[in-house]
């Protein structure tokens, strides 16, 4: 798709940019001496109208899943490439996909799990979930509720569930990404499966899990072998950081490392490998056309999310400003 197409479509998004919180928004929200006085700062910002609501109820994840629901519908009216909104969200329609299949076999009514966030309704995942055949969703939907389906009819273990929707989803996502016909979409979506399978990696490891369920859970649509992360898995952390230390990925894992243990730390990981995948993000801001723009913006709102559930989820139960501070994620706006 040309890139010029994007030209309307990315000045609405300049302009939603600057709704988003800054630093000095989290920062004054760090030093509140209370989750009231840290939920106030909010008076001044899209999350203005939830700001008493939240205060008597302190549920502020609700709060949250309507700011990505309303994102994620709006850039889906007005951005020209459907597959780009559908690549940003899939991850929403697995976890939608999983609570739908919980819901088939053990007969739970699991409908306050559903998220809706997708370029699809969770009516038509449900469906498809039910009757294993869809008129609405595209090939690969269906191929994963099978793939799904046919695991249990044979094994009857609903924990296999998330396991083969969670390697689906990898494989869905990079062939979305071909799909959208984007030059700059497959390398990074092949990054952040990367990003995935090291924390999956080394998660792993920690587990102390064997090499047929590291076969079962990686991925093979990234760019490392997967034959390579189950000799990393194999020969353990010091070979870990051996082979990184030839690939682009070097810096991350280094600064994973637990200064006390000297093991890679999974919480360390995932802060460095979001915060890797920001930068690259951030590019986006040097872009008139294209589509990193609009994947940029959604990305800094689902960040934007995470750190705002991390500083009021951290007000509520007492925990520092520098605590909190050290898991927070780059930011999009400075």
């Amino acid at each position: 798709m040309k890139d010029t197409v994007y030209g309307s479509s990315n000045v609405l998004i300049r302009v939603y940019e600057n709704d988003l919180l800054n630093r000095s928004h989290y920062e004054r929200m760090l030093q509140a001496n209370s989750l009231e006085e840290a939920i106030n700062v909010l008076r001044e910002t899209p999350y203005r109208n939830d700001v008493e609501r939240i205060k008597e109820d302190n549920d502020y994840d609700s709060m949250f899943m309507n700011e990505l629901h309303q994102t994620f519908d709006e850039l889906l009216k007005i951005v020209p490439n459907k597959e780009l909104i559908e690549l940003a969200g899939l991850r929403y329609a697995y976890h939608n996909l999983k609570v739908l299949f919980k819901e088939e076999l053990t007969n739970q009514d699991l409908d306050h799990l559903l998220i809706p966030i997708g370029r699809y309704e969770t009516s038509e995942l449900r469906q498809a979930v039910r009757m294993k055949d869809t008129e609405v969703l595209p090939a690969a939907y269906l191929e994963s509720i099978k793939e799904v389906q046919d695991d249990y009819d044979e094994y009857h273990n609903v924990q296999a569930v998330d396991i083969i929707l969670d390697r689906r989803y990898f494989t869905h996502l990079r062939l979305l990404a071909d799909e959208t016909k984007e030059d700059e979409l497959p390398k990074l979506v092949e990054t952040y499966i990367d990003y995935q399978n090291m924390s999956t990696l080394i998660r792993g490891m920690r587990q102390g899990k064997k090499r047929n369920f590291l076969l079962t859970v990686l991925s093979s649509s990234g760019s490392i072998p997967k034959s390579d992360l189950l000799d990393i898995a194999e020969n353990g952390y010091q070979y870990a950081l051996q082979y990184f230390r030839s690939t682009d990925y070097r810096k991350i894992m280094e600064q994973s490392i637990d200064n006390e243990t000297n093991d890679v730390s999974t919480v360390k990981l995932d802060q460095q490998t979001d915060n890797a995948y920001m930068e690259l993000m951030q590019g986006a801001r040097l872009q008139s056309f294209g589509p990193m723009p609009v994947l940029a913006y959604l990305y800094a709102k689902e960040i934007e999310v995470k750190n705002l559930r991390l500083i009021l989820s951290g007000k509520e139960n007492g925990i520092s400003a520098d605590a909190i501070r050290e898991r927070m994620r780059l930011n999009y706006a400075q």
